[in-house]
């Protein structure tokens, strides 16, 4: 089989060649990163958000503010999705768990393996190495609803609270709460990093997380999430809507519980809810078609040697219902590459220099 060429490798109708249905092992919390100010801080809370009971009767208008942000650079207003793996590389070397998480056979966003799950169009960039499958998105699309996005994280401002530090900017940059308090800087984040098994695999997922319940501070962990969302009513009703997007990607780290806030036409908070992930059932055959995808990625890169050879980067399509993946050529690698750190494959030199010193300590 020629690896430049593009191959179907796994096709809903095939056999699966992994055992079903794939179960969810329990999700931990194994280490976390703060994002502030363009910097990353492993295993930091410095960025982690407090969930706080909103005003009764909330009334609160999302849309307020949202001209101002409307003027803003596109770049602020836009928030800037992770692509590349390299906050989780550098997690996993400099984490105080980073054995656990290099101990993964499978590592991601936990957005791609969402998307994987619920049959989203998807092209991926691959690289295997030393029996680990990484997998990170090509190029993913910005999303054009700007207002949506804003009436978004109005509400998380509105249920958050911030220890430490005022609530920074979501599309500014302004530190000034008390004057510019609709602003919102997207660029802010706290992520999770989650082990767990997916049927036979040790999978590490990161993903970010809203904000916690107050017991988290004392007890860390995945229990204590929570995931903040906005749903328009339907004229007088505030209907719960059971999106398997939802349920999945609250279900993968292991979040508990979704608090929903329902708009009117107006952007005018009407009412709340909570409602728990465990009464929200994911569709089997979706959490086994994403085991199906990373054993068969998996079993499908580590099937080729490329002894002395850089790390290959596999082009993988994945759409609902069946899976391609191509070889890049070593050109298309450079183009995917330039402009950034040096890497063999997607991954750090960085990494793989570190990785192999340790290997050699020990």
């Amino acid at each position: 089989m020629d690896p430049s060429r593009k191959s179907r490798i796994i096709h809903i109708s095939d056999l699966p060649q992994c055992p079903l249905p794939a179960l969810l092992g329990p999700a931990k919390q194994s280490a976390c990163f703060s994002i502030c100010n363009e910097r990353l801080e492993v295993d930091s809370t410095s960025a982690l958000r407090y969930l706080l009971d909103p005003p009764n009767p909330v009334d609160v208008n999302l849309r307020e503010g949202l001209d101002r942000f409307l003027r803003l650079p596109r770049a602020d207003r836009t928030f800037q999705r992770a692509r590349r793996l390299d906050n989780v590389f550098e997690l996993c070397l400099a984490s105080a768990n980073s054995e656990e998480l290099l101990d993964a056979e499978v590592v991601t966003w936990r957005g791609i393996l969402t998307k994987i799950m619920v049959g989203k169009k998807l092209d991926l960039n691959v690289s295997y190495y030393r029996g680990v499958l990484y997998l990170e998105e090509d190029c993913p699309p910005v999303s054009p609803d700007s207002v949506g996005t804003y009436m978004g994280y109005v509400l998380i401002k509105l249920c958050v609270l911030i220890p430490k530090h005022r609530f920074e900017a979501i599309c500014s940059t302004s530190n000034n709460f008390e004057t510019d308090g609709y602003n919102v800087d997207l660029h802010t984040l706290w992520n999770t990093a989650i082990t767990r098994t997916l049927g036979s695999l040790k999978i590490l997922l990161v993903g970010e997380v809203d904000c916690v319940k107050p017991g988290y501070s004392e007890t860390p962990g995945p229990e204590h999430y929570v995931e903040l969302k906005t749903r328009k009513a339907d004229g007088q009703r505030a209907t719960i809507p059971n999106l398997p997007r939802w349920i999945i990607q609250s279900r993968l780290l292991g979040t508990p519980e979704i608090f929903i806030g329902f708009p009117d036409s107006t952007g005018v908070v009407r009412s709340c809810t909570t409602v728990k992930v465990d009464t929200l059932n994911p569709a089997q055959h979706q959490i086994d078609w994403g085991a199906r995808v990373l054993h068969g990625l998996r079993d499908y890169c580590a099937s080729f040697t490329f002894d002395g050879e850089p790390i290959p980067v596999w082009r993988v399509e994945a759409r609902k219902g069946f899976v391609n993946v191509r070889k890049l050529s070593a050109l298309e690698v450079k183009m995917l590459n330039q402009g950034g750190v040096a890497r063999d494959g997607i991954i750090p030199l960085s990494f793989i220099e570190s990785f192999e010193s340790r290997g050699s300590l020990g």
